[in-house]
């Protein structure tokens, strides 16, 4: 069973009287246990929409969208509010609410389930696995990129998720960085045995995926590499419904 499934989801909304805006259209995929499944979109393609449907958090104008088989859409609010309490980790480069020590926040989440010493106990096992623990004491303002985005994604696994989404997380960093960070969120999968839907903006951070789709104009598509370039260049259908159906080479 796979631990995420999308099934003919469709997510759109009006922009004035007449204009609708069709952000996902009839999109179905899967990611299972101990895999990484990347969607490569462009700027404002509905990358960070489409991992808000799958985490419970905006619900699609039609479609199903299951957890380990069961419908989110079916629970109720609260039993979807919990699912970022286990089940589903967040990871996005972005700040902390709270100005605290990196090793306090990755904590954070976890003080509700337990105490204070296992709490940070486990916070720091998390950032030692990412190879992220001299940030511990350190503060998010003084990481440098590559370091914020090793911290993101110890806050994401620290509570054991059987899904992690990744919202665009190496879109700051250079070629090195970003595909060592991708390679490191496989290791992970592999080893604890969670899945993966990754959103990312170009074919770098795609790298270590297993599989590529393409999000363009609402529409999602596998990806494949063009026969005729070498590198790592993906083609899939332009965003601009004026094009006549070609395909834009990433």
């Amino acid at each position: 069973m796979p631990v995420l499934s999308l099934a003919g989801v469709s997510l759109s909304f009006t922009r004035g009287q007449r204009i609708t805006v069709h952000v996902l259209k009839d999109v179905s995929l899967q990611v299972g246990a101990g895999e990484i499944v990347a969607v490569l979109a462009a700027r404002a393609q509905g990358k960070t929409t489409l991992l808000r449907v799958a985490a419970g958090m905006v619900r699609p104008n039609c479609g199903q969208v299951f957890l380990e088989g069961d419908d989110l859409w079916c629970l109720s609010a609260r039993q979807r509010a919990t699912l970022f309490g286990g089940p589903i980790g967040w990871v996005a480069n972005t700040a902390p609410e709270l100005d605290m020590p990196v090793l306090a926040n990755v904590a954070l989440p976890l003080l509700a389930r337990c105490g204070k010493d296992e709490a940070y106990a486990r916070a720091m096992v998390a950032l030692e696995r990412v190879k992220a623990s001299d940030c511990a004491p350190q503060r998010w303002g003084s990481l440098a990129d590559w370091e914020r985005a090793l911290v993101a994604i110890a806050q994401g696994i620290v509570r054991d998720p059987k899904l992690l989404l990744v919202d665009d997380l190496t879109v700051s960093l250079g070629l090195g960085e970003s595909y060592d960070v991708t390679r490191l969120l496989g290791e992970l999968a592999e080893e604890q045995g969670f899945g993966v839907l990754m959103c990312v903006s170009d074919t770098r951070a795609s790298r270590s995926s297993r599989r590529v789709l393409s999000l363009a104009a609402g529409e999602l598509e596998e990806s494949r590499r063009a026969p005729e370039r070498t590198g790592n260049v993906f083609d899939f259908p332009s965003s601009d419904p004026l094009d006549g159906g070609r395909r834009a080479s990433w």
